[in-house]
């Protein structure tokens, strides 16, 4: 039954991300500057600023795609991009290609600038093709200015940071002194600087808010309980211990439970996740086994092996929303540490009209307390609640290389969310 729950999830789950690869959005193309067409953009959460997009005045018409050549900006999913003819630093930023000169090699070029803050002042965002984050501030239908932070070689071997773009910010706010209050602690970063913009339109312009702002998604951490029950079941390989390796362990029902925090990534429309849980697990299971040689002649074999494991478990996780609620698959590794240990064979022996002798040993000699496995799951979200069906595989409690061992693992949890910031 698991098996066939989780091939159709799965398979739901894969209908509905091949169609979250085109996820058009409500957004607005501006093809001149008083010509403003509405519609559906292609949004792919751009980690770089594209160059072109595929945009549809409808859902269910045809995909047309717009570049540089054909608009002037376009805005979808909180941001808004114009397209701007500016400079680029392309200077090397890598210590074994840095140049020797404190003045840094510019390009002019053509790009789509992410607004972060657009008024009296503006300040714009690119992120080229190569990775390589440039800041840009503007007055009011003025040029753009490439804000510059530069990295060279000097003559004695040294890396020189020349931050020029302190000094120019510093001269681009002279109408609102003790505005950046330490410019030795600005770094050059789009969450920085903005902020700079912030204190500027609370402080000193008239207008109180710029007319297009963006702020970066931040990421997300969840964390809450988690609790169910787990179905694990041993087994042997190898060539020595027939009785382990022929023995068929029967599956150990138990409570299992603990806490989780999941770190939830900006991107990808927070689809996209890092699950970390700390867990208690545990399982006990005897096979038995009796040879009669006569009717007073008998051999009785009893093996039970329990762990008790603290464990963590983590996984990547992707979600993706199907009405009201939320489906997703995870992966991932897990980590153990046996708190309690049942690692036990009792033999019970009786010769003829002798009274009965009974030995306990170790099943094994040598049992592993840590343990190292692999988990993969798919669940469903509800608000705060959460169920989730998993199955692990872990390496087992042997160290040897004549026998080997490994558990399977059944859970069926659920799980409750208090914490989300």
């Amino acid at each position: 039954m698991y098996s066939k729950f989780a091939v159709f999830t799965f398979l739901l789950l894969s209908f509905h991300f091949s169609k979250a690869q085109k996820p058009f959005e409500p957004g607005y193309i501006v093809i001149a500057p008083n010509d403003t067409v509405r519609g559906y953009i292609d949004y792919k959460s751009w980690s770089r600023n594209p160059e072109t997009i595929n945009f549809k005045a409808l859902i269910g018409e045809k995909t047309e795609t717009y570049g540089l050549s054909d608009m002037e900006g376009f805005g979808v999913h909180g941001e808004n991009y114009v397209k701007a003819h500016v400079e680029v630093n392309i200077s090397a930023t890598e210590i074994d290609n840095l140049a020797s000169s404190p003045v840094p090699e510019v390009v002019k070029t053509v790009a789509f600038l992410l607004v972060v803050n657009n008024g009296p002042k503006g300040l714009f965002y690119l992120k080229d093709k190569d990775g390589k984050v440039q800041l840009y501030i503007r007055d009011k239908d003025g040029p753009y200015q490439l804000l510059i932070n530069h990295r060279y070689l000097a003559a004695n071997g040294q890396v020189v940071n020349v931050t020029y773009y302190r000094e120019q910010l510093k001269n681009f706010f002279a109408d609102c002194p003790g505005l950046i209050a330490d410019q030795r602690m600005l770094p050059y970063s789009q969450q920085s600087i903005g902020k700079v913009f912030d204190r500027f339109y609370e402080k000193c312009s008239s207008q109180k808010a710029p007319v297009a702002s963006y702020k970066p998604s931040s990421s997300l951490i969840q964390v809450g309980v988690v609790a169910g029950l787990s179905s694990s079941k041993p087994s042997f390989k190898g060539i020595v211990e027939p009785e382990l390796v022929n023995g068929n362990f029967p599956l150990s029902n138990r409570v299992s439970g603990g806490v989780f925090l999941n770190y939830v990534f900006p991107r990808l429309k927070q689809r996209a996740s890092l699950y970390n849980e700390l867990a208690f697990t545990s399982y006990k299971s005897r096979i038995g086994s009796q040879t009669t040689y006569s009717d007073n002649s008998y051999r009785k074999v009893s093996t039970t092996f329990g762990f008790g494991h603290i464990k963590l478990i983590n996984m990547a996780r992707y979600q993706i929303p199907v009405g009201g609620v939320k489906l997703f698959l995870n992966g991932g590794v897990t980590s153990g540490r046996a708190v309690s240990v049942i690692n036990e064979r009792i033999t019970e022996e009786r010769f003829q009209n002798s009274d009965p002798v009974v030995t306990r040993e170790k099943a094994i000699e040598s049992a592993r307390k840590y343990e190292f496995g692999f988990i993969f799951g798919l669940g469903v979200n509800y608000k705060k609640l959460g169920l989730e069906l998993r199955h692990e595989i872990s390496e087992g409690m042997t160290v040897y290389i004549n026998l080997r061992s490994n558990v399977k693992r059944n859970y069926f949890l659920l799980s409750y969310r208090f914490l989300e910031k």
